[in-house]
């Protein structure tokens, strides 16, 4: 539940989804539950993952660390989809007989054309939704790259660059 995962979030529900977090633990539940899904599906607990699989439609898969993609395509029913928008550094391996033994599919994609970007905007204007951010100056970003590779951000760093350069 990170910078796409939490707009991911927020979409799904405006959207009237029934929405399911999957994340590695269930440490940011009551934020996923805030933004309106129903639960968190822990990817690092077998035993949950076992008894949510098959059970999902569709999945916007939008980590961009290394992950284990078979896993989430377990969770798709037959017929499932998952789009892919995070881009992991090494490319991952699919599982080609999960995919065409359940009819899955698996996709992707990076940006829409102007006119579909302007769609969504109007969309989150409409639904009021919006990115959680905390919004930090210049000389915080180091410590923010820090706070980055710990872990240890909730959803996206803004830089306000008017105020750095207002000095």
């Amino acid at each position: 539940l990170g910078g796409l995962g939490h707009m991911a979030v927020k979409f799904g529900v405006a959207f009237g989804c029934e929405v399911f977090v999957i994340s590695r633990s269930k440490a940011k539940e009551a934020e996923a539950k805030a933004m309106g899904a129903k639960a968190i599906i822990p990817s690092g607990d077998a035993a949950a993952m076992k008894e949510a699989a098959g059970t999902l439609n569709g999945i916007i898969d939008t980590v961009s660390a290394k992950h284990d993609v078979n896993a989430l395509l377990e969770l798709l029913a037959p017929r499932g989809r998952m789009v892919v928008v995070g881009l992991p550094p090494d490319m991952p391996t699919i599982n080609h007989f999960a995919v065409v033994q359940r009819n899955l599919v698996y996709s992707g994609s990076m940006i829409g054309t102007l006119a579909k970007t302007q769609e969504m905007l109007e969309f989150c204007g409409e639904k009021n939704i919006t990115a959680d951010v905390e919004v930090v100056d210049m000389d915080y970003v180091n410590t923010a790259m820090e706070r980055m590779a710990a872990g240890d951000v909730k959803f996206r760093f803004v830089i306000d660059i008017n105020k750095s350069l207002a000095l």
